[in-house]
């Protein structure tokens, strides 16, 4: 029986009596933990261990590097999740790579771009930002942006690469589903700093109903999430692929998010 349906119509017949309906409650959903592994496609042996770990995550690929198509097929068929890591202009002016979206394009250009490379991921679910501390602070750019996940149905996660980012105001606007990024999980990679900043994102999930982790495929990450995820679960916390959990939002109630005093004060990427 689905326990979202909450009715007995009519009232329970009982000795006689008509008693009256009981509705069924809704179980509280688990804490909800989402995930994203950025980076996916310019090494095969390591996409390959992201492609495998054994639960739902969700892989943010590169365009157009050598193995983000097939390794795309692979995460569809292992039932991961499936985002394009749309490289975006940053502070620091580091390079980006093809597919990169820059202030100084318009927005014909801006948007061909961003379609090239939605086209090159196979069964591509979403976006996030790869970089982007510049791209993600201009309402015009982002609203371009929006434009193009709108029209595909695609949903957004900002990165936060930049506590001054718009992106996720911006499709919410839009009407995209979104949602931002809480916890950066390997900005250090020793086993003490990743066991840190995990912790960090089940307390975060289990106090606001949903955390959203981001990493990357270096062999420390891999080894730990290995090791690591097979447990999760037993810890009370629901993994869950980031469009599963935006889909599921959309007919969940909404509730006010708990303000988290250190969201911008954990390590952000330097780009």
């Amino acid at each position: 029986m689905n326990r979202f349906i909450s009715v007995l119509l009519g009232g329970l017949i009982a000795g006689g009596h008509v008693l009256p309906a009981i509705a069924e409650q809704p179980l509280p959903p688990k804490p909800q933990l989402i995930i994203i592994l950025d980076d996916i496609g310019n090494n095969q042996t390591l996409g390959l261990r992201a492609v495998n770990l054994p639960a739902p995550v969700t892989l943010a690929f590169l365009p157009f590097t050598p193995f983000a198509a097939r390794l795309a097929e692979r995460a569809n068929q292992n039932g991961h999740g499936i985002m394009l890591h749309a490289p975006m202009a940053n502070e620091s002016g580091a390079k980006l790579g093809p597919g990169a979206l820059t202030p100084d394009m318009d927005r014909i250009h801006l948007q061909q771009t961003l379609s090239d490379s939605l086209e090159a991921i196979p069964h591509v679910q979403g976006v996030n930002n790869h970089m982007g501390s510049l791209l993600t602070q201009q309402p015009e750019a982002m609203s371009w942006v929006m434009e193009v996940l709108a029209e595909q149905d695609l949903y957004f996660v900002d990165s936060l690469t930049s506590p001054l980012s718009v992106a996720a105001e911006n499709a919410s606007e839009a009407g995209i589903p979104t949602v931002s990024r809480d916890v950066f999980l390997d900005n250090e990679r020793t086993e003490e700093s990743l066991n840190k900043q995990f912790n960090h994102a089940l307390s975060v999930a289990k106090r606001r109903g949903h955390a959203v982790l981001i990493g990357h495929p270096y062999p420390e990450t891999l080894s730990y999430l290995e090791q690591r995820l097979p447990t999760v679960e037993l810890e009370g916390v629901e993994l869950q692929r980031a469009d599963d959990y935006l889909l599921r939002q959309q007919w969940r109630t909404p509730t006010p998010e708990l303000p988290l005093v250190s969201r911008y004060q954990l390590l952000l990427e330097p780009q």
